[in-house]
């Protein structure tokens, strides 16, 4: 067996060879294809859009808490994401607390921060989507990006 010195070579220098040489290949490679940037151009469709234009306008949502006294939070840019609900909205906000009794289709919000529901005869927290009055449970409610979810409380209509 022969040492590693044998005809001027060391094991340092055929360590640096292997990659040296995949360097090259890869090189060789990129210059046979033709080099392209690694991140890819926007592709244009025959309609003259752009891939971009499948994509929403709003990746985000937003919600306002208004107390009814004067005091609102507003909480803008919230990251959206697909399934989220008013209630998923609701718990991933730091600052927020809410109490609610059911789940799913039979969730129903109690109260938040501390300002619990009043009754028929009194105020409650009812919510409303881009200007719509909710229809369902808030936990059932599906948001899409761009959404503006306001809660008030206050007396029912």
């Amino acid at each position: 067996m022969g040492s590693p010195f044998e005809n001027g070579g060391s094991v340092a220098g055929s360590r640096c060879k292997l990659p040296l040489l995949l360097g090259l290949v890869l090189l060789a490679i990129l210059a046979f294809q033709g080099f392209r940037p690694l991140a890819p151009e926007i592709e244009k469709r025959s309609d003259s859009q752009s891939v971009l234009a499948d994509l929403p306008p709003h990746t985000e949502v937003s919600i306002r808490l208004d107390f009814g006294d004067g005091r609102q939070l507003d909480f803008s840019a919230v990251p959206w994401r697909r399934g989220m609900t008013i209630a998923d909205l609701l718990h991933e906000i730091h600052g927020i607390s809410i109490v609610q009794k059911g789940t799913g289709k039979a969730a129903f919000l109690v109260g938040i921060n501390g300002i619990e529901n009043e009754g028929a005869d009194g105020k409650n927290w009812l919510y409303e989507v881009n200007g719509q009055s909710g229809d369902r449970s808030f936990a059932d409610y599906e948001l899409r990006p761009g959404d503006r979810v306001l809660w008030t409380f206050r007396a029912s209509r």
